[in-house]
């Protein structure tokens, strides 16, 4: 049976970063604090774009504003754990061109790991090897992605791990009670957040929250 009992830890809705959508790091950081401040509490630092030392800089913004305002929001690290060590981030988000999920919690002990899955089977297998959270993709079509599972295949892949399971991929307000239904609880976004102007930002956020929650 999995698990979707959102008490066993403190977010249902997983945030994954991309300051491309904003003109400045000032823009961008803006928009976090109205995310996290209407109670989005899990965020991925990710920009695949940018050198290390960019990466951490942006990195070093995104914790302070997290450790002055909002200690219980959970920071992760795309691919690099050696990155989330230095950013004292909660965990790492893997895939399958990262550092495979064993040695990195051997040698990161403190990590929380998250693995991007992208079938049945690779949700299984991330669960054996030590995953603490995946997401799996894409559910619904997006601009970058003809392809899509649907709900069934996420009710499948939901029952057949005990982790939570994240639902990525064209996931909105409207797709989130049929997400539900198939049986998961927990989403992941980007552009249905990261695009609306800033004033909409935590309206969306609360939306989400309460439409997940919503018995």
């Amino acid at each position: 049976m999995a698990i979707t009992d959102a008490s066993r830890f403190n977010f249902n809705i997983y945030l994954i970063g991309d300051k491309n959508f904003f003109n400045n790091d000032g823009e961008y950081i803006d928009a976090l604090d109205e995310a996290f401040g209407a109670g989005l509490k899990a965020f991925q630092l990710r920009q695949k774009d940018v050198s290390i030392y960019d990466f951490i800089k942006i990195g070093e913004k995104i914790r302070g504003l997290i450790f002055k305002k909002y200690p219980d929001v959970k920071f992760f690290v795309n691919e690099r754990a050696d990155a989330a060590a230095v950013l004292s981030a909660d965990g790492v988000h893997l895939n399958i061109n990262a550092p495979p999920i064993k040695p990195v919690k051997e040698k990161f002990k403190s990590l929380k790991i998250f693995y991007s899955s992208h079938s049945i089977e690779d949700a299984v297998k991330a669960e054996e090897n030590g995953a603490d959270f995946i997401t799996f993709s894409p559910v619904y079509k997006t601009k970058k992605q003809v392809f899509f599972h649907g709900a069934d295949v996420l009710k499948k892949a939901v029952n057949a791990v005990k982790i939570p399971v994240f639902a990525l991929g064209g996931i909105n307000e409207f797709n989130i009670p049929e997400i539900k239904e198939s049986g998961c609880r927990f989403i992941a976004v980007q552009s249905a957040l990261l695009s609306l102007n800033r004033k909409d930002i935590g309206k969306e956020v609360k939306k989400m929250i309460n439409i997940l929650n919503k018995k």
